[in-house]
């Protein structure tokens, strides 16, 4: 926390919120800098606690330094360039070719669907995934989970020869698990394969993105498509059209709103196969321009609505296909434009898609007002006064009553433990969630339970 007041009582309920440091204006660089390392490790341990725990079975056979499990965490988190691979004992012997697959999992919505609680637990689906890669790939697949998005899974693959049939044994595996994934959890699963190298690198994690983002341009079957970088490489030049950047940033300073999003919508619509290649970099400089619009013309800033993830590309994971891509970059522009007010179409449609998200993922414990207002470019406060008027009732209290609901279902239909119903209803405080229940339902789930049978 940063501050000008020096209260100690501040300063001590900062702690109880486990604050790493309460830091008193004017603020110098070097303990600035030394807090934010500080909450770095701290965020570090709690990743390697995660990943023990999540795949202790596996890794408790692998023998890493501490500055290795960091070297490993900081690369798959996207904060170092490489890992030395070779030079572990993460695979049965010395390793020579390396390949990245990144999993991006989805459930697949079915009417009058009889285990609805799978549908709302990607834990649980990413754990079973998991297992499923360890026993098909073996001792030569390593899965990981992605911490920065929840539906990915980072999967390196290595071998201990070289050659082009390394090459293909890899891609049959992948292709296998695959098939095998999507056969047996019914899921839906696109995955991107980078390329095959003697050392595991960014430029790697980087081409598995790119044949990831294929996914939003390509024609994918039922249950989602295995995407090979290799197989479209030659089409990977760098999309680029100055002229038509060129015209955006025109309009955009014009405030020209109507054109901006015709061009917007132009530009994406390319059936160029270098488009869906770089589709998260021509994403990124779009929100780059609009940024640098907005500050000079409103002096908003884009970074605060969407996050830093806007201008990394990072948002680009979030969407389904390229038309949500399209209409959330759309929507975007249009806050900006109209200084962060959405017009009462717009709103309209939004507060529609925020209440079928809200009855979609309401098991989902980072689903909060705050993260639907960044998700969908609406202002916190519009968006909880302009919902409560709709829909009569609250973002926070819609969730809270489809939680609640469901874990009544759960009282009545199972013999589930009230720590797994907690669980399986998005909280893990069991204290809390026994405080909500009785709050809302007017006593606690073992007297319902009792009631119920």
């Amino acid at each position: 926390l940063i501050s000008g007041y020096s209260e100690f009582s501040f300063a001590r309920e900062a702690i109880t919120l486990n604050v790493v440091d309460y830091l008193l204006k004017p603020i110098r660089l070097k303990e600035l800098i030394a807090t934010l390392s500080n909450a770095v490790k701290i965020v570090m341990r709690q990743r390697d606690l995660i990943q023990r725990t999540m795949h202790n079975e596996r890794m408790s056979h692998v023998l890493l330094s501490e500055q290795q499990k960091e070297q490993l965490y900081a690369f798959l988190s996207g904060l170092e360039s490489d890992f030395d691979f070779t030079n572990t004992s993460l695979f049965p012997e010395k390793a020579k070719c390396f390949q990245i697959g990144l999993f991006r999992l989805s459930y697949i919505k079915q009417k009058n669907d009889q285990e609805d609680k799978y549908h709302y637990d990607l834990d649980k689906l990413r754990l079973l995934v998991q297992d499923m890669i360890r026993e098909i790939g073996g001792p030569w697949f390593y899965a990981f989970d992605n911490f920065a998005r929840r539906q990915q899974i980072i999967v390196i693959a290595a071998s201990p020869d070289t050659g082009e049939q390394v090459g293909a044994a890899l891609a049959k595996t992948f292709h296998k698990i695959y098939c095998q994934v999507c056969s047996r959890l019914g899921v839906l699963l696109h995955v991107g394969v980078s390329g095959l190298a003697e050392k595991v690198s960014g430029a790697m994690m980087t081409q598995a993105r790119q044949a990831l983002d294929l996914r939003l341009s390509l024609a994918s079957g039922p249950s989602g498509r295995v995407f090979f970088w290799e197989e479209w490489k030659n089409s990977s030049s760098i999309y680029f059209m100055e002229e038509d950047f060129n015209t955006y940033k025109k309009l955009l300073a014009e405030g020209d709103l109507q054109n901006v999003l015709t061009i917007v919508r132009r530009i994406f619509s390319s059936d160029d196969i270098s488009l869906a290649f770089h589709i998260r970099i021509l994403y990124s400089e779009m929100i780059c321009i609009l940024a640098h619009s907005c500050i000079k013309k409103v002096g908003g800033s884009v970074v605060s609505m969407l996050g830093p993830e806007s201008l990394g590309g990072g948002i680009v994971d979030q969407f389904s296909d390229r038309e949500e891509l399209v209409e959330s970059l759309c929507r975007t522009i249009t806050t900006a434009l109209d200084q962060w007010i959405p017009s009462a179409a717009d709103i309209s449609w939004v507060l529609q898609n925020v209440k079928s998200d809200i009855e979609a993922n309401f098991t989902n414990s980072e689903l909060s007002t705050n993260y639907l207002s960044k998700k969908y470019c609406i202002s916190l406060g519009y968006l909880s006064t302009s919902y409560k008027k709709a829909y009569g009732i609250t973002v926070t209290q819609h969730i809270i009553s489809l939680q609640m609901d469901y874990a009544k279902k759960l009282l009545d239909e199972t013999k589930l433990p009230l720590h797994a119903i907690a669980e399986s209803c998005g909280y893990s405080n069991l204290s809390y969630f026994m405080r909500t229940f009785k709050k809302h339902i007017g006593c606690t789930p073992t007297e319902y339970r009792e009631k119920v049978q």
